[in-house]
């Protein structure tokens, strides 16, 4: 279960927000956070598992110390400090600590995903208002690491972020609220059949079809992430 009080959780969406982010990169945004920092939410150095003295061995052992993972998303090397602080306006080179400060963390976070400051792939690329690739998105932080892991958290996340999001639906269900799963498929130009309560074989292969265009694994159930995406198209 998510705790949408948990450490920094309510500034990052802040400034998500801010930062224009749908439900869905706020998400996935809160996702990664929450992976690289241990689940704590609070800026972190790397191994932060460890105890203090096999950490501060961990991290020596590193070529790129002391450039050694920081902050919310655990930002590497000297030129990635180099460059957030560019971004920034900040200088994170004389005392690279200073990414440990809950406003530089926050921002080093959200805006590095968004645009696309880690690898030089940008969250909007995977996850839009017409996608949504949670596993792709990995490569805007870390190539392929954990992308199943982070993807499931971020699924979390989404249905925290909409509470309103509708019940998991598949085939066989019917009732409310097939009916707008059915009204919304139709009007992204999916088509389900008549919308008459009835999650059939058609209506299955309209959800796969749609999550297939939006990045999704397209396995026909309407979960979080199929719901966050039809109510954001």
């Amino acid at each position: 279960m998510t705790d949408m009080t948990l450490g920094l959780t309510p500034e990052i969406r802040a400034a998500a927000e801010a930062c224009g982010c749908t439900p869905a990169q706020t998400a996935y945004i809160l996702a990664t956070a929450a992976w690289e920092t241990a689940a704590r939410l609070e800026p972190v150095r790397e191994a932060c598992w460890l105890s203090a003295a096999r950490a501060e061995a961990y991290r020596k052992a590193k070529s790129y110390y002391p450039w050694y993972g920081r902050g919310l998303v655990q930002l590497t090397w000297d030129y990635n400090y180099a460059g957030a602080g560019e971004k920034l306006g900040q200088d994170f080179t004389s005392d690279p600590d200073t990414v440990l400060a809950p406003d530089p963390a926050v921002q080093i976070l959200v805006r590095g995903a968004m645009e696309g400051w880690f690898t030089g792939h940008a969250l909007p690329e995977y996850v839009s208002e017409t996608r949504c690739d949670f596993e792709g998105a990995r490569r805007v932080i870390n190539g392929s690491d954990r992308a199943a892991d982070i993807a499931a958290l971020a699924v979390e996340y989404l249905a925290a972020l909409q509470p309103d999001t509708r019940r998991t639906l598949r085939r066989g269900a019917t009732g409310a609220p097939v009916p707008e799963l059915q009204s919304r498929l139709t009007a992204a130009g999916f088509d389900p059949g008549a919308a008459d309560g009835r999650f059939g074989r058609r209506t299955e292969a309209a959800v796969e079809a749609f999550q297939a265009a939006r990045g999704l694994i397209p396995d026909g159930i309407a979960g979080p992430a199929t719901w966050g995406a039809l109510l954001a198209a």
